[in-house]
């Protein structure tokens, strides 16, 4: 990860980093202050399984709550709540997915509760919590350390594997793994509502042709094309990035299924016959065009 300047006009921070005091700092300490200052943020990984490195604790003591990470140094660098995660088994698909938002937060972007991310979990959208009072207190103690400061902090909230989250009602497992007691629920509106209003013209069950890698979750839905059908009165497909001009590889999705693993597509439901619109990528803003021959 490149360490980018510092957001100019924030105010004074008097982290490790810009200050770094007369204290002797042991390994890890030093460690964290290495990792922010070549990589922009360091993710610390905080596990019931792992043993605890304090010398006074002979034996590790299982807290029962689920393995969380978070990371250290987004205050420091744009003056950005820290982002945490909690409860999926791979702790690399956390410390991954939190280093993929704090890159986008160090570029300039600014994460806000309710807000829906797509293309950081897999082919499902994460949402954003505040953490409460007492939750943070006690997990992002390290940035806490590292700023000399009470840090803000922000959760990273995942649905269950077709991209309902715990308030739609998904499996409990998914509230089990990210307690609610921890965070403060934030706007919960469009598709992030507990029962979803259906924006689209054509039923939810209404069949839309898709690739493969939207399909599968394996990339986001980047074009989106709404044609007349003879039969059916209507057509949708959607694809990624990728041109797909012999149509291999493409299958026919419910189009619901698609839209709860990729709500960005709620803002082409209005998509006028003919038309056909684009993104850059999944936070970018849909481009709306004509099909060619049809004005």
């Amino acid at each position: 990860m490149r360490l980018l300047p510092r957001r100019r006009g924030a105010g004074s921070c008097d982290c490790r980093l810009c200050r770094p005091g007369s204290e002797e700092l042991d390994a890890r300490d030093r460690k964290a202050v290495s990792d922010v200052q070549q990589h922009g943020v360091q993710v610390v990984l905080v596990s019931d399984s792992l043993p605890c490195s304090c010398e006074q604790h002979e034996e590790h003591e299982s807290t029962g709550e689920p393995d969380f990470a978070y990371t250290v140094g987004l205050w420091h660098q744009q003056r950005h709540p820290e982002l945490l995660m909690s409860g999926l088994p791979d702790q690399k698909v956390m410390h991954r997915a939190l280093n993929d938002l704090s890159r986008w937060v160090m570029a300039g972007e600014v994460l806000r509760p309710g807000g829906l991310y797509e293309d950081v979990l897999g082919g499902v959208p994460v949402t954003l919590e505040q953490l409460t009072d007492e939750t943070r207190a006690r997990t992002v103690t390290w940035s806490q350390w590292f700023h000399r400061r009470d840090v803000t902090a922000l959760q990273v909230v995942w649905p269950d594997l077709e991209g309902v989250f715990a308030w739609q009602g998904a499996d409990p497992v998914v509230d089990e793994r990210q307690p609610p007691s921890w965070r403060v629920p934030g706007p919960r509106e469009q598709g992030l509502a507990p029962a979803p209003t259906w924006p689209f013209p054509v039923p939810r069950d209404a069949l839309a042709f898709t690739c493969k890698h939207v399909a599968d979750g394996e990339a986001p839905a980047l074009y989106v094309q709404r044609d007349r059908d003879d039969v059916r009165g209507e057509g949708w497909s959607l694809s990624c990035a990728d041109s797909h001009e012999d149509n291999n590889g493409l299958v026919m999705v419910h189009l619901s299924h698609l839209v709860t693993r990729s709500p960005g597509l709620r803002a082409v439901a209005d998509l006028p016959l003919d038309h056909w619109a684009e993104r850059a990528d999944a936070r970018s803003p849909w481009r709306r065009c004509v099909t060619e021959g049809e004005e």
